[in-house]
């Protein structure tokens, strides 16, 4: 905690030397920590050096343990969103939607980037793809709502009207 706190201090006051330095001695020391991965491949990402961030990921994935491989590769995907290439950001996801069909946090997260992107039509077709991978009753509804929620926002009527039809379609499926 104190390390983050001192890196926060050193980026605030433009030491990316002292900073570099921190977050070297933060990987020896907790190499197990995804949140030190990814606090240094942001910190990389956003003094220009993506490829310094994309090469860090692949150490990271080779330090941490199993179980927190989903969450950073998430979290360096974001990131690419973000501050590097949406492309690479899209092509990362894509791979874990490839490994990880079922799970419905990381179409979430993968939906939540795009739309920030402002590409809709990319969020319109990664709706129809999670619609019809017949996921659990209540994981459907949550996409229908946000799929609903997003058409109000950015859609037209049309568009609205196609989510509560594929809705209904959906619901009268189940019984």
């Amino acid at each position: 905690k104190i390390y983050m706190l001192l890196v926060d201090i050193y980026e605030r006051s433009d030491k990316e030397e002292l900073a570099q330095q921190t977050y070297q001695t933060m990987l020896k020391k907790f190499s197990q920590s995804s949140k030190v991965w990814t606090k240094m491949g942001l910190f990389h990402i956003k003094h220009g050096n993506v490829q310094a961030s994309r090469d860090l990921l692949q150490r990271s994935l080779r330090s941490l343990p199993k179980r927190k491989h989903i969450k950073t590769i998430t979290k360096f995907a974001q990131m690419e969103f973000k501050y590097g290439e949406a492309e690479r950001g899209r092509t990362i996801f894509e791979g874990m939607m490839s490994n990880y069909p079922k799970r419905a946090d990381l179409w979430s997260v993968y939906i939540d980037m795009e739309i920030k992107a402002g590409d809709f039509d990319i969020v319109r077709r990664l709706f129809k793809r999670i619609i019809e991978m017949k996921f659990s009753s209540k994981n459907m509804k949550f996409f229908f709502k946000k799929w609903l929620a997003f058409e109000k926002e950015h859609g037209n009527e049309e568009h609205i009207n196609h989510v509560k039809e594929m809705a209904q379609s959906f619901v009268e499926s189940l019984n």
